[in-house]
């Protein structure tokens, strides 16, 4: 199987009609044994050689056009924000002001240092980001829908059951709630994944003054969390999942279609299996 076929079967698995700019394959090949990681440095590479690996599938993007693609993913948030009920100047703007970083330090970076590597051992490779991204997040907002007990739940209750996904209970890193108190109802929520990186104090914060009470995110950087802190909304939650074994839902989705196929899958990197 090329690396090829198998971004488009990420791609048929996530419902996107082409691949999207934070995913590529770098070295296109023939594979039978492939190790897949969340993060893939020349490290990795090397590891995947030694383990008689002749493929490597990243998570997140490696270099080239899908890093240097990464802000067009978090344009994303716009969408989100304005699905929301969220006004779409509003929405763009405050997308605009997440973008924004992201895209000047991206800017500065040795983006291709890792393909060079890849390209010069030979060695096929490949990232699957927002593919599998939304099968994650699809897969949280069934799993909250299932569980919420319409205004009873309480953000407490909520993470206790997150704890029972597979991948978060086989984790060391458990969902903690970072912003609230446990007993506050969870009330109007949103699961804000899937769009390159969290949306930090601009998105989030947009979120609260719109009438969402409770975010699950994967991460957020300090100072953004600081940024809300001083917010003081009491009734505003944000649970944060856990990167690595939120990741590790969509990434496992892909993972099983593979086994499935005939490949031989060695997991690391950051990869749950529970």
């Amino acid at each position: 199987m090329r690396l090829s076929e198998i971004m488009a079967v990420a791609n048929r698995l996530a419902g996107v009609d082409q691949t999207p700019p934070d995913s590529q394959v770098y070295v296109d090949g023939d594979v039978r044994r492939v190790f897949v990681g969340i993060d893939v440095d020349i490290g990795e590479l090397l590891l995947a050689r030694s383990l008689g690996a002749d493929g490597v599938i990243a998570h997140h993007p490696i270099g080239s056009n899908a890093r240097l693609g990464l802000p067009a993913v978090i344009e994303r948030h716009e969408a989100q924000m304005r699905e929301e009920g969220i006004p779409a100047e509003v929405a763009r703007e405050k997308m605009l002001d997440r973008r924004r970083p992201v895209a000047h330090a991206l800017h500065t970076t040795n983006y291709d240092r890792v393909v060079d590597a890849a390209r010069q051992l030979s060695m096929p490779t490949m990232n699957i980001h927002l593919a599998a991204d939304l099968i994650g997040r699809q897969y949280f907002i069934d799993f909250v829908r299932r569980v919420i007990d319409g205004g009873a739940t309480t953000v407490g209750g909520l993470i206790g059951e997150l704890k029972t996904i597979p991948e978060i209970g086989a984790s060391p890193v458990q969902p903690e709630l970072w912003l609230g108190e446990t007993e506050n109802p969870v009330g109007r929520w949103v699961v804000q994944m899937a769009a390159g990186t969290n949306g930090g104090a601009p998105v989030y914060r947009t979120y609260y003054e719109h009438g969402i009470h409770t975010i699950l995110a994967m991460h957020i950087d300090e100072r953004d969390l600081r940024e809300l802190e001083q917010l003081q909304r009491p009734q505003a939650n944000l649970v944060i999942t856990g990167h690595m074994p939120s990741d590790s839902i969509g990434m496992n989705r892909v993972i099983d279609a593979l086994e499935q196929r005939g490949l031989e899958v060695i997991a690391g990197s950051g990869v749950i299996r529970p």
